[in-house]
């Protein structure tokens, strides 16, 4: 019923009328209801209707209340009368009821006229529905609109019911039939949704709603209201589709979903949310923000609200980030999460959020596994020349940046082709191999080595000079000169050339002091190989690290 209508109806009637909102108050009051109270506007808007009546009256007044459908008792105003007024409460419609007396117990015909006159304003059909002692059934009464929801004229069923039910969906006629008994049995209100057809073959959808009491004839009265629900049962179904979609899409994508206030800090999630995390649902209620957070890796952490606050002031449509979560286990846990705002406050702070978690460890290690390939060596599992000159170039910008020093260290198998020419490129593959050992043997975990081409490998040590890269070049190069290399049933030996270069404040960049190595492992070779070579050329003013 619209805002227009409620107020013609309490403006006209010389009824007392109100209107009552969810918790029993006064939402609209007409003259009538206020002069009998001695009242006004400002009074009685928001007031408990109870607290208008005298207070032995309140209790049936309250039961009244709590039934859903239309219902009448009788009660006294508080202003001290001593009649009890014949008061009527009509269904609930756009969430208020209206409750209505005359001055005085109305006569029957009086009872009539106002139900004809509130039944104008109902968009469904007010009717009283009598259930004889014989079993048959009739409507005594039954507001207007009854032609235009059934489709047949109130005179028809006015004496006999059976034309209503004929019309009946039959798989729905029998749960309509036992819904009605057990109301009667049970003493509760009467509640049904069901299908009717119309004369035109239409299919509609209805919900009735009444309350039953015995008569002392035998008969069983029933006082209710059906209203045609086809649009909203059609929404209804078109959203429970769309839940199930988005269920199954959930259920297909392996997500967790979660739904969170923003404002009260409140979070739902599904039971897959709390499973990649390693809990039950029930392990982890009650569930807030807090929740989440104590999970979220303190690393990540603070990317995340970063993340959050970014969507929040409109600078990206959604919310996307890569975080750690901690499993039950103690393991981190790699999540992809997605999300965004679907209901703001009046001032445009978030209120609403909603998202998904996607588990992406596999994806991760992948990535890793992938980095790992385009940055080692595939034979001896040292980084690869790309790698180490990305890191070379790191160690130069901390070297201008703070004076960090750092050295390199290359070498270079002696008489690599011999080995491969004489033995196969199986045993130069098994030298190699066991020379990476080596390197990796001796250095520290700060340390850079790599194979940067056929037998020619290089270390990049971090907060050493020449001194202590020409050191440890000798102490591994004795330990390749004694090496003894198994393969098949001999043992191989071998030497290796070294040259060394630390960086030095005229570098114009990383790859010089690259050169003053190579220059400096080219003098090696050319010295008479199995030894140690530190780079002489220096750039001016600059002395050993």
């Amino acid at each position: 019923m619209s805002e227009i209508d409620y107020a013609a109806l309490l403006a006209q009637s010389t009824d007392l009328i109100c209107a009552l909102g969810a918790e029993g108050q006064v939402l609209e009051a007409n003259p009538a209801f206020m002069a009998a109270l001695d009242s006004d506007d400002d009074t009685l808007v928001g007031a408990s209707f109870v607290g208008q009546l005298h207070p032995d009256d309140a209790v049936q007044c309250r039961e009244a209340l709590a039934t859903p459908g239309a219902c009448s008792f009788l009660a006294r105003l508080r202003t001290g009368a001593t009649v009890r007024l014949a008061w009527r409460l009509t269904p609930w419609v756009d969430g208020r009821r209206l409750c209505v007396s005359p001055p005085v117990v109305e006569s029957s015909q009086a009872s009539s006229m106002l139900l004809a006159q509130l039944a104008r304003h109902v968009p469904g059909v007010i009717y009283q529905y009598r259930i004889r002692a014989d079993g048959s059934s009739h409507f005594p009464y039954a507001s207007e609109r009854f032609e235009e929801l059934f489709g047949l004229p109130y005179s028809v069923v006015k004496d006999d019911a059976s034309p209503v039910f004929a019309r009946a969906h039959p798989d729905d006629l029998p749960h309509i039939m036992d819904s009605i008994e057990r109301a009667s049995h049970g003493q509760h209100p009467w509640h049904c949704q069901y299908r009717y057809y119309l004369p035109d073959g239409q299919l509609r959808w209805h919900e009735g709603n009444a309350t039953l009491s015995h008569q002392v004839d035998g008969s069983r009265l029933c006082y209710g209201y059906i209203s045609d629900i086809t649009e909203r049962h059609v929404l209804e179904r078109a959203l429970e589709e769309e839940r199930l979609r988005l269920s199954n899409i959930l259920e297909g994508t392996h997500a967790g979903s979660w739904e969170w206030n923003v404002q009260t800090g409140e979070l739902l999630i599904n039971a897959r949310w709390a499973e990649i995390v390693g809990y039950s649902l029930a392990e982890l209620e009650p569930v807030s923000s807090a929740t989440w957070e104590r999970l979220v890796h303190p690393d990540d952490l603070a990317r995340a609200f970063e993340c959050l606050n970014a969507h929040f002031h409109g600078k990206h449509e959604f919310y996307s980030l890569e975080f750690r979560m901690r499993h039950r286990d103690g393991q981190w846990v790699w999540v992809l999460a997605h999300g965004k705002v679907f209901r703001w406050t009046p001032d445009r702070r978030p209120l609403m959020m909603a998202g998904i978690h996607q588990e992406i460890g596999d994806r991760k290690d992948a990535e890793a596994a992938l980095r790992r390939l385009a940055t080692t060596d595939s034979l001896t599992g040292l980084w690869n020349r790309r790698y180490f000159m990305q890191q070379l170039e790191q160690a130069f910008e901390r070297y201008q940046r703070y004076g960090q020093s750092a050295a390199v260290i290359l070498l270079d198998i002696d008489h690599f082709k011999n080995v491969n020419d004489i033995h196969g490129h199986a045993a130069g593959d098994c030298v190699i191999q066991y020379t990476a050992e080596v390197l990796t043997a001796w250095c520290r975990n700060l340390d850079i080595p790599a194979r940067i081409g056929g037998e020619e490998f290089a270390l990049l040590l971090t907060d050493t000079g020449e001194k202590g890269g020409h050191s440890l070049a000798e102490r591994i190069r004795y330990a390749l000169e004694v090496l003894e290399v198994p393969f098949e049933d001999i043992s191989l030996r071998m030497t290796a050339s070294f040259g060394i270069s630390a960086m030095a404040k005229g570098d114009p960049s990383h790859e010089q002091c690259m050169r003053r190595a190579d220059r400096a492992l080219y003098a090696a070779k050319h010295g008479g190989r199995n030894r140690v070579k530190v780079a002489k050329e220096r750039a001016p003013g600059t002395e050993d690290a």
